[in-house]
């Protein structure tokens, strides 16, 4: 195949990427910041509440804790599960001391699901409740049916009867799903996201609750474990077990149903990200506050002041800094992360394989080796960790801690990543002796590429931005200490 064969061929490809990336973009848009001005803050009520939201508590029993896990980088997991007894002791004793009104727990009570672990943190939760502070907990993907078997939904609901469940005034019949109101005036719909998905039976219920609510003149938040939606442009690709199956239409119908506030974990990192259906410019949009987890960098909570109306909504983030075995959590934490990420990133790299490999009939009557591309995955995910490992990871890094647009170090990796691309390309070709000319042409292709199928997306992870399209609105915020004013 001649050269001018080979750029059209190109040329075709960055085309139909072009219409590719347009319609995964054209969805959704978002307001220039993700706080909701459609409903000023109802001045004359100033009664203020103080409410915990914290995720992933990972609990592990002593007793569990068995030379696997006693290994050094046994498990190669960034979670800090041989302290998370004395971590959840500590957020305890600091909420004993502050006495917040209510504590939100969305999801992972436990490593394992095991009942030995969901029984040590009902008890210790229970402190909190014994002092008149209101605890509410859902489920999460570690906490029921898991391998063991030892903690059916039934028991769960059981085990954390004072944490919840018991103060439900509708629950739905196909999940752990259910609805309170800690607060007069306040309904916090608990949904159960275990599966990775919300059911038809479930969301049908969720939406008649959301609109009984209303009707009585109240103000509706949710509280899930999973994310609803990217909090950057390709997670659910990337991430893919971050977000719900269906995360997307989810979305679409709390926002279209008058939610605009839901608190979620799961990801482990503190991030805040706003939908807005595109078709619908007068809708309200929904923020999610995502909470990361006690037992990984950076080792925050949320602390919320929500004025007596629940339409202001005063965000700050919290750390867990010290334990009795551990001076500073957060540096240890931080280094067991970085360690963790390579083998964290593999598995990144492995998601988008087939997207790589479609690519490879480019070469088809090139006469150009096609071994110039991995043939497989092992392969692939060798010679992108070598070309591109150590931006991945440091990218993952900076947003991770929230604010990642705030560091000098982002615009940095902004242009590695385009030039750890074109390197490792160019020095495949070179390898299998590829003439200049040949190169060159390839080069342009790689380029192009990047632009149309990685640039928006570390433009997304690195500018702490999401759901971006075509007008080139973003829903940049603070992570970590915001003010939202959300309608009702």
């Amino acid at each position: 195949m001649m050269i001018k064969d080979l750029l059209s061929r190109f040329t075709r490809i960055i085309l139909a990427a072009l219409v590719c990336g347009v319609s995964m973009t054209s969805c959704t848009y978002v307001a220039d910041n993700a706080v909701n001005h459609n409903d000023e803050a109802d001045s004359q009520d100033q009664t203020e509440r103080t409410i915990w939201v914290v995720s992933d508590i990972h609990a592990m029993a002593p007793e569990l804790l068995n030379d696997q896990y006693k290994a050094e980088d046994a498990t190669k997991d960034p979670k800090l599960l041989l302290y998370s007894t004395e971590i959840l002791d500590k957020l305890v004793g600091d909420a004993l001391t502050a006495k917040p009104d209510m504590m939100l727990i969305t999801g992972d009570l436990t490593e394992l699901g095991d009942q030995k672990s969901h029984e040590l943190v009902a008890n210790t939760l229970g402190k909190l409740v014994s002092e008149g502070i209101k605890v509410v907990v859902i489920p999460g993907n570690h906490d029921v049916d898991n391998a063991d078997g030892s903690t059916s939904p039934q028991l769960f609901a059981e085990l954390y009867k004072d944490l919840g469940f018991n103060m439900a005034y509708a629950k739905d019949q196909a999940s752990l799903s259910y609805a309170c109101e800690p607060f007069d005036g306040l309904v916090l719909l608990c949904l159960d996201t275990s599966t990775g998905s919300i059911g038809d039976t479930t969301m049908k219920w969720l939406l008649d609750e959301t609109d009984k609510a209303h009707e009585q003149g109240k103000q509706v938040v949710v509280m899930q474990h999973h994310n609803v939606m990217e909090h950057y442009d390709g997670k659910s690709s990337l991430q893919k077990e971050n977000v719900l199956v269906n995360y997307g239409d989810v979305a679409d119908k709390m926002t279209k149903n008058g939610i605009h506030l839901v608190f979620s974990g799961h990801a482990h990192m503190p991030d805040i990200a706003q939908y807005r259906e595109k078709l619908e410019a007068g809708v309200d949009s929904l923020v999610e506050v995502e909470t990361g987890s006690l037992l990984t960098y950076p080792n925050g909570w949320r602390i919320i002041k929500v004025n007596g109306s629940f339409k202001k909504w005063n965000i700050s983030t919290q750390y867990i800094k010290s334990i009795p075995s551990i001076a500073d959590v957060r540096k240890v934490s931080y280094k067991l992360y970085q360690d963790a990420l390579p083998d964290i990133m593999k598995n990144h790299i492995d998601a988008f394989w087939p997207v790589f490999d479609s690519y490879r009939y480019v070469l088809t009557d090139s006469n150009l080796p096609e071994e110039i591309l991995p043939t497989n995955i092992e392969d692939f995910r060798e010679w992108f960790m070598e070309g591109m490992g150590d931006q991945m990871c440091k990218g993952f890094l900076l947003h991770i801690a929230g604010n990642e647009e705030k560091n000098p170090e982002a615009a940095v990796l902004r242009t590695q990543f385009k030039e750890g691309m074109e390197n490792m390309v160019r020095k495949r070709l070179v390898a299998y002796n590829v003439d200049e000319e040949t190169t060159d042409m390839l080069m342009l292709f790689v380029g192009a590429t990047y632009e149309v199928l990685f640039k928006p997306k570390v433009e997304s992870l690195l500018t702490d931005t999401n759901q971006v399209a075509e007008e080139g609105l973003s829903s940049s915020t603070d992570d970590l200490n915001v003010v939202l004013n959300i309608g009702k």
